[in-house]
């Protein structure tokens, strides 16, 4: 008996500038939707009208290829452009439509047709604070310059490889979070005491762990074959982790299959930091 092919389908993100919310936006809406292998095709700063006509070219190229027409996300502003993408046999989204009028008919006030207004410079300060939060997580990460903990909003804990670096800078570049990392060496595990740099941060602290399988895979890709990357060190690392965990009654996050992003928003809801001061 042959098994159901999961189609695949085309999905175009199409924004006038990064095409970094757009894309989120289609994700976390399509994540909802089943058994379709999505193809994410992001095309950014379509802002002229020879971008956007070969972008709708495209748009149908890449259509007939696959089982179903396209579906297209956009941000665009322009209508003169929109209108190119319109052309193509697509479903065409544009995810501003949706709101724009009906919060101009409430706020009664036009909405700005400045081009990548979110993602532009206008919040000086909350963009500067983004900056300085990157540089802290990248000067702290993976148990570097643990001196400089007092200043870190969180300190995340765990094994190697369990998903401390990307949460850490997820954290400071889209909330300014000051996310230092350290990991749970074997040495560390051999105690069931805290290592001493964590001693005096307790209240910062933050666990992820993850399932041995899968660790496992992950260490394998690292370093094949080793001691480190064997199921019997995965599975010992995890066990002693869970155990130092339980001592300081702390409940780690999994993140065998957690994305970044909820990941991060556990952190900041349980850690309170969206209520921190902004300095």
């Amino acid at each position: 008996m042959s098994s159901k092919t999961i189609p695949r389908r085309a999905v175009f993100c199409v924004s006038d500038h990064t095409g970094v919310t757009v894309e989120a936006l289609a994700r976390s809406i399509l994540s909802r939707f089943e058994g379709v292998d999505w193809v994410y095709l992001v095309r950014s700063f379509v802002d002229t009208d020879a971008k956007a006509s070969t972008v709708a070219d495209e748009i149908v190229r890449i259509g007939g290829r696959l089982d179903d027409r396209p579906i297209v996300f956009t941000t665009l502003i322009n209508k003169n452009l929109e209108k190119y993408v319109d052309t193509a046999d697509a479903l065409v989204l544009n995810t501003f439509s949706a709101f724009l009028p009906p919060l101009s008919k409430e706020l009664g006030s036009l909405p700005s047709r400045d081009i990548g207004s979110f993602h532009g410079m206008a919040d000086s300060k909350g963009y500067q604070l983004r900056l300085d939060a990157v540089d802290f997580t990248l000067s702290t990460d993976d148990g570097v310059n643990v001196h400089h903990y007092d200043r870190a909003n969180v300190v995340v804990i765990g094994v190697s490889r369990c998903g401390k670096t990307p949460t850490c800078l997820y954290l400071a570049m889209h909330y300014g979070v000051r996310a230092a990392n350290y990991p749970l060496t074997e040495e560390d595990l051999v105690s069931p005491r805290l290592p001493a740099a964590l001693e005096n941060h307790i209240d910062k602290l933050y666990g992820l762990t993850i399932d041995p399988v899968r660790l496992h895979q992950i260490r394998q890709q690292r370093r094949p074959d080793s001691p480190y990357a064997s199921l019997d060190r995965c599975r010992s690392d995890i066990e002693r982790a869970d155990r130092l965990f339980r001592t300081i009654g702390m409940t780690p996050t999994d993140t065998t299959a957690t994305s970044v992003e909820e990941i991060s928003a556990r952190i900041v809801k349980s850690m309170k930091l969206g209520d921190r001061p902004k300095v």
